[in-house]
């Protein structure tokens, strides 16, 4: 999604540039030349990331066979630091220059990485105010460009348009439900989000469900969860979704944020493998998980985690978000606190002056 926004921007700036890397539909659709889809690599934890390391080092190999053969004017990583990191060496032998934007969450575990990261990148590009000052100790050149969500979430329709077109009532309250965009997140996550509905349905009848389908998911795989439960799957409608919701109830990730920009009241959720919980226990430096309460430094918006994603809690919490007045102001408060500290917009253009400011720094030394 942020990769998209960025090669639009740099073909904006540069039209007779070539783009060619790791992504999904939107980075194609902007003009990218995919050497690997992201929909098969993205997983979520160590053990779980095992099956799919021959699909990853495929991938790896062809990129940085390219890289090779062809070094890039600039690279340009973004997250994914287990690949990207060791993609990152190979670049530097070439001599192109490394931006990287959308740092790893060095702040929440494995932090050893920010040396490795000194040594290997060009510039760093931060999305969260307080990873700037990090970094600079490290002696990182860095930089914070703002949030790109801020950019990019609105709503896209009125709601009474999108009410009509889904055949919702709009006497009625609506809930979202958005059990993440990989495969194996849906499978943990969405089960208790269906048993939570029909908890909520039982205390507040007539309460209508809509779940935004994640760009790269199989429909199927949510229909199958969700077999004859009054669920309304949407695409392409995930912000008019959360923006016309009573409240949401959200697996942790981009997802939260996204929410708290459209203002809609959540609960965050999670789970994950047994194994991979319990290793995170001991590697994680954050005592709150979700990304809205991170960045503010406490629990504005309640978190369920793991053994305590229950349906009968996710429904109590998602009720208590519909009815209670005082809880949605302060909440929606918090929200206006949290866009404050998220940057100015126009991301991408500064990631392509970053970009750009790289190559020709690169030009002249060369020359000089």
């Amino acid at each position: 999604m942020y990769g998209a926004e960025v090669a639009r921007a740099l073909l904006k700036r540069f039209p007779r540039s070539k783009l060619h890397g790791l992504g999904g539909p939107r980075m194609r659709a902007a003009g990218v030349h995919l050497e690997g889809d992201i929909s098969r690599t993205a997983v979520v934890g160590p053990f779980e990331a095992i099956t799919h390391l021959g699909t990853l080092y495929g991938v790896f190999r062809r990129l940085a066979e390219r890289v090779e053969d062809d070094p890039p004017a600039a690279a340009i990583l973004i997250d994914f630091p287990d690949f990207n990191l060791r993609l990152a060496k190979r670049i530097k032998e070439t001599g192109s220059p490394i931006i990287y934007y959308i740092s790893p969450q060095v702040w929440a575990w494995r932090e050893g990485r920010v040396q490795q990261i000194q040594r290997l990148v060009t510039k760093m590009l931060v999305i969260f105010p307080f990873e700037e000052e990090i970094y600079r100790r490290a002696g990182v050149d860095v930089e914070f460009v703002g949030h790109p969500l801020l950019d990019m979430v609105r709503p896209t329709r009125s709601k009474e348009d999108f009410y009509r077109r889904y055949r919702f009532d709009l006497k009625k309250p609506l809930v979202a439900l958005l059990p993440g965009s990989r495969r194996k997140e849906v499978r943990y996550i969405l089960p208790t989000l269906c048993e939570a509905a029909q908890l909520i349905s039982r205390k507040k009848p007539g309460t209508q469900f809509v779940l935004p389908m994640a760009s790269g998911l199989d429909r199927t795989i949510l229909e199958q969860i969700i077999g004859d439960k009054r669920i309304t799957i949407v695409v392409n409608e995930t912000y008019n979704a959360i923006r016309y919701s009573r409240a949401a109830i959200v697996a942790s990730g981009t997802a939260t944020l996204e929410t708290a920009l459209l203002g809609t009241p959540e609960v965050i959720v999670y789970r994950i493998g047994r194994a991979t919980w319990f290793l995170g226990k001991f590697l994680l430096k954050v005592r709150l998980f979700g990304i809205v309460n991170i960045i503010l430094g406490e629990e504005v918006v309640p978190e369920l985690f793991q053994d305590k994603m229950k349906p009968d809690e996710v429904s109590k919490i998602a009720i208590q978000l519909m009815d209670d007045v005082w809880l949605q102001s302060k909440i929606r408060g918090n929200y206006e606190r949290l866009r404050r500290q998220l940057g100015n917009g126009k991301v991408a253009e500064r990631v392509v002056d970053a970009v750009s400011n790289a190559i020709n720094s690169g030009q002249l030394q060369t020359k000089g």
